[in-house]
């Protein structure tokens, strides 16, 4: 893990104070639609997630972090 997403991890465990969140939770935190996720997620692109049970899905906090310091360009 690079010192980046490190500090970004830590960042969204303070925020969320857990390791994994829900779909409605990344859609907040990503500014995106849960329905805009469920149509990245099909195609394979976005950040990472976990299936868990009868297709619930959770996005582990670390996905995101790499997620967020990989793609998203600050100018």
């Amino acid at each position: 893990m690079s010192s980046e997403e490190k500090i970004t991890f830590e960042a969204l465990y303070a925020k969320h104070k857990k390791i994994a969140i829900s779909k409605k939770e990344m859609a907040r935190e990503t500014g995106l639609s849960v329905s805009t996720l469920d149509r990245l997620r099909r195609a394979g692109l976005g950040c990472g997630y976990i299936q868990q049970g009868q297709g619930d899905v959770a996005y582990p906090l670390l996905e995101l972090a790499k997620y967020y310091t990989h793609t998203i360009q600050t100018l």
